[in-house]
């Protein structure tokens, strides 16, 4: 299973200051690089990591699915408990971050790589949901969020793998991309240990193109808005965007 790197935890309910400051320290850790989609040295098993929330927020269900190569699903867990703090733009992970961390180090088997609903470094203090996780568990991953950290203005092409990449002016690279043709694309980020071209060409190599996103990353969906509703009977998925994550 996943182990956390224990030198760099942190409290989760901080003000904040305390928040911006973390997310800096740990950005210094991030690292960026080449990782195959396939052949040798690929992810073999990929975890897909999201958040059902309760329509008044203050309930949650974190959900980790792992996937092998055919997408058949290997192991999966779920958590709920309470976000640590309201949604705010740019400290998603101190919302839900805690409970993705506890669905992923619940997991019987290690993932190769993690697809997150939250930025990695196109954030403006370079740590998005997708590099805090990423960093903390000495993984690869990928952020693949719906919404954009900015505004976006033109769309990519409306064919399967059609992309183009945004450069923020601090000079973090994401690529709007869309997975499934003539649908909403999508916003891929390095979160860590990927770079730029591969996080693009893996989340190309996980999905099927039958849904948005990655398909670990939509089964974490499927599954977590699952357990919420069961528990919770409500309806459809409610938390604010994770466009700033």
């Amino acid at each position: 299973m996943p182990a956390l790197r224990a030198e760099l935890a942190h409290p989760w309910r901080v003000s904040r200051e305390e928040a911006a400051a973390i997310q800096r320290r740990l950005a210094t850790h991030v690292a960026l690089r080449a990782l195959p989609s396939d052949g040798p040295g690929a992810p073999e098993l990929a975890a897909g990591v999201d958040a059902g929330y309760t329509k008044d927020g203050t309930q949650a269900w974190a959900a980790a699915v792992v996937m092998d190569r055919r997408f058949s699903v290997v192991a999966a867990n779920v958590v709920h408990g309470e976000p640590d703090s309201p949604y705010a733009p740019g400290y998603l992970a101190f919302r839900e971050g805690r409970l993705t961390l506890e669905a992923l180090l619940g997991l019987d088997v290690a993932p190769d790589l993690v697809f997150l609903d939250g930025h990695g470094v196109v954030h403006e203090r370079g740590l998005g949901l997708a590099s805090h996780v990423g960093v903390l568990l000495a993984i690869p991953t990928i952020g693949v969020p719906k919404t954009p950290f900015h505004a976006i203005d033109h769309a990519p092409g409306p064919h399967r793998g059609d992309y183009y990449v945004l450069t923020k002016e601090w000079g973090a690279q994401g690529a709007s991309i869309r997975l499934k043709a003539h649908s909403k694309p999508v916003y891929v980020s390095p979160g860590h240990l990927v770079d730029l071209d591969s996080a693009i060409a893996l989340a190309l190599a996980w999905s099927s193109g039958r849904h948005r996103v990655p398909e670990p990353l939509s089964a974490a969906h499927t599954m977590s808005v699952r357990r919420r509703n069961a528990a919770a009977g409500v309806g459809s998925r409610q938390h604010p965007p994770s466009a700033s994550g």
